[in-house]
């Protein structure tokens, strides 16, 4: 009975603790809700790029290169609450090159200084959608949203800065805000600034934010571009927390970070994804974000946060075709970054903000849209007999418009002209406009020292069009997709890429003909040189750096631990007992003065001031009595190795079996 009587006892508690549960979060949805039903403090206000004039429909700014524009200048104290942007330009890695800024009161140092696009956590100059608590990104990256709040006391300085090399066309954007008597006392300042590394420290750690104050961290943004194939997630996350020698905060791995596991897909949710995700390769791109605004990470004196670069590593020889492969190696990969927090005062930035020409890789834009808008007789685009090059209206396609050239036959083909002016490994894309007239297509390159099928057969037909819903409006427009051609070393000189005709997609239907359709539309092919060279020489020198490394860091953590077990034992000789801690060796004993009056006591019992970390960047254990001293003390390091006992480095004879 009583067994009985325990038990419904516990059901009845498990009953109390679910009604809670979802009573707290009724509770936390209302009350999101609730706060409209009240009346809030401050005024209204609106800073846009539009103008109050009925006869005109000038609402957005022309940003010229190295331009840059003041978007408000606001007078507080108040609080930014809603940003939207959409941005018409010529370059179409605007997203890197424009740069984004805020100052708040006084400041001379911006508080936000980051690029648009990973700001609104879309890294690599790419654009995605994105669907969060925070951000919210739409029209296939095209509507930029951001509700972080925004809190001022005096006044609020936004700028862009065109660093691209052609015109912003149009910068429409709101900035919405509200202007308040007084700030309570406790806020804080928002900030968000981006980080980058390349090339790579070798043995180090990515470190995505270090900043001195009391504050609280709320969000990353991680950009990832892989420089070697395989699986790249298991980098643990760090949080260094007031000055912490050990992080508090310690990950599994990338996906976890982001929420996710067993790998990574795309999604977006309130608190996490990735928006950005290619398949594991060289050249693969990844961004993902994560916002603690549930679980933010409070610091009163510092924060650093880092992530390991450890991961699997495959490496392809491109003269021989050998394949390596590590477990768990350095990746050398081009990492980027956006940190945001809040702060009672305005950060110092721990690094400067890189250049545009870092930010980005070089990159040829092949236009075939544009080739076909000049005149014939200047047209650089050459085709078979009956092929007639077009520039054309499609919403999908940059500035709305594309290549296109309607086709009935197997075998027509026309080559577009490019020129290449360094040396290097180059990543070749094409981004074409899927449409359901569209045939299947040979993409080929010739040019110095190269003649190439990059794609036998590329089906240009659209899949899409079986959706429910439009990607993106491809009912009238078609889908524009990129589709990477592979990677190759290229010399200096004038190349072609050449388009054949091979195929036609069964479901594929041209209107003209009634008959299946065998056309095509381009929106552009790049052309985009890779920051790194030929990996395989560089693992292969690698290899050699990490073995002579692992030996001197297991030299030196056995030498730490000699001279630790000595002092031990010194201590022990002075003061009749072993020390409390490994600390005590290097502070002085409260009763130094009274022990052995008749000599001086020998301090510090180690050298320095303080106990360093051992080469893995963790402490150094004791213990006493010891495991594998029962009579005496155990002091080791763990050698990187917490759980594996038969690894770690201690002041016993050989590895021991963990004791059952």
């Amino acid at each position: 009975m009583k067994k009985k009587s325990m038990f419904m006892q516990g059901l009845i508690c498990l009953f109390v603790l679910a009604f809670l549960a979802a009573e707290s979060l009724s509770l936390y949805a209302e009350d999101q809700l609730s706060v409209i039903t009240r009346k809030q403090e401050g005024r209204r206000m609106r800073n846009s790029s539009g103008l109050f004039d009925p006869e005109s429909n000038a609402d957005s700014f022309r940003i010229q290169p190295g331009e840059t524009v003041v978007l408000a200048e606001l007078e507080g104290p108040g609080e930014i609450q809603h940003i939207w942007f959409t941005i018409g330009a010529y370059d179409r890695r605007y997203p890197r090159t424009m740069v984004f800024r805020i100052y708040w009161d006084e400041a001379r140092i911006p508080s936000v200084e980051t690029p648009l696009g990973d700001f609104f956590a879309a890294g690599h100059g790419m654009r995605t959608n994105v669907s969060t608590l925070p951000i919210e990104v739409t029209s296939y990256g095209r509507a930029l949203n951001c509700y972080w709040k925004m809190p001022f006391r005096k006044k609020a300085r936004l700028t862009m800065t065109n660093e691209g090399p052609r015109p912003i066309t149009s910068n429409y954007f709101y900035i919405d805000w509200i202007k308040l008597d007084k700030l309570p006392s406790d806020s804080m300042y928002f900030h968000a600034r981006y980080n980058q590394e390349w090339p790579v420290k070798p043995f180090t750690y990515y470190t995505l934010l270090e900043v001195e104050g009391d504050g609280q961290y709320v969000g990353s943004v991680i950009n990832l571009h892989s420089s070697v194939g395989s699986w790249f997630g298991e980098s643990d996350d760090h949080f260094y927390i007031d000055g912490e020698e050990e992080p508090s905060l310690v990950g599994t791995g990338f996906e976890d970070y982001f929420s996710d596991a067993w790998n990574l897909r795309l999604y977006s949710n309130l608190n996490a994804g990735i928006t950005i995700r290619e398949w594991n390769s060289e050249d693969a791109r990844i961004t993902g974000f994560k916002w603690h605004i549930q679980d933010p990470i409070m610091f009163k004196k510092s924060l650093k946060v880092e992530v390991e670069r450890r991961s699997y590593v495959t490496v392809e020889n491109p003269k021989t075709g050998e394949v390596e492969r590590g477990d768990f190696k350095y990746r050398a990969d081009f990492c980027s970054s956006v940190a945001f927090w809040y702060q009672r005062t305005v950060a110092t930035p721990w690094k400067p903000f890189p250049p545009v020409n870092e930010r980005l890789m070089p990159e040829i834009w092949i236009e075939p849209r544009e080739m076909a808008e000049l005149p014939p007789e200047k047209c650089p685009i050459r085709t078979s007999p009956g092929l007639k090059p077009e520039a054309a209206y499609n919403r999908t396609g940059w500035r709305k418009r594309m290549f296109y050239t309607h086709n009935d036959k197997l075998g027509a083909w026309f080559e577009l002209p490019f020129e290449v002016k360094e040396i290097g490994r180059y990543s070749l894309s094409v981004f074409p406009i899927l449409f359901r007239e569209n045939g299947i297509w040979k993409i080929s390159l010739s040019g110095p020292g190269i003649k190439k099928v990059l794609n036998p057969r590329m089906d240009l037909w659209d899949p899409f069009l079986c959706w429910k819903e439009n990607y993106p409006e491809n009912e009238q427009f078609g889908t524009n997709i990129e589709k990477k051609l592979g990677i190759y070393h290229l010399k200096p000189g004038k190349y072609v890429f050449r388009f054949e005709c091979v195929g036609t997609n069964p479901l594929s239907y041209d209107e003209k003909t009634g008959k299946n359709g065998y056309s095509i539309r381009l929106d552009a092919l790049s052309v985009r040189m890779l920051p790194w060279g030929d990996m395989s020489v560089w693992y292969k020198d690698y290899l050699k750096k990490e073995a002579s490394l692992f030996a001197k860091k297991e030299a030196e953590a056995r030498k730490t631990v000699a001279e630790l077990a000595k002092a031990i034992q010194t201590f022990r000789e002075d003061f009749l007992r072993y020390p409390e801690s490994l600390d005590v060796l290097v502070e002085r004993p409260a009763e130094m003065n009274r022990v052995r009056a008749k000599r001086a006591v020998r301090w510090p019992y180690f050298k320095g001031n303080r106990i360093p970390l051992d080469p893995w960047g963790q402490k150094y254990r004791y213990l006493i009595p010891g495991r594998y001293n029962p009579d005496s003390f155990d002091v080791w390091s763990f050698h990187g190795h917490s759980r594996d006992p038969s690894l770690w480095i201690g002041n016993w004879k050989k590895p021991k079996e963990e004791k059952k």
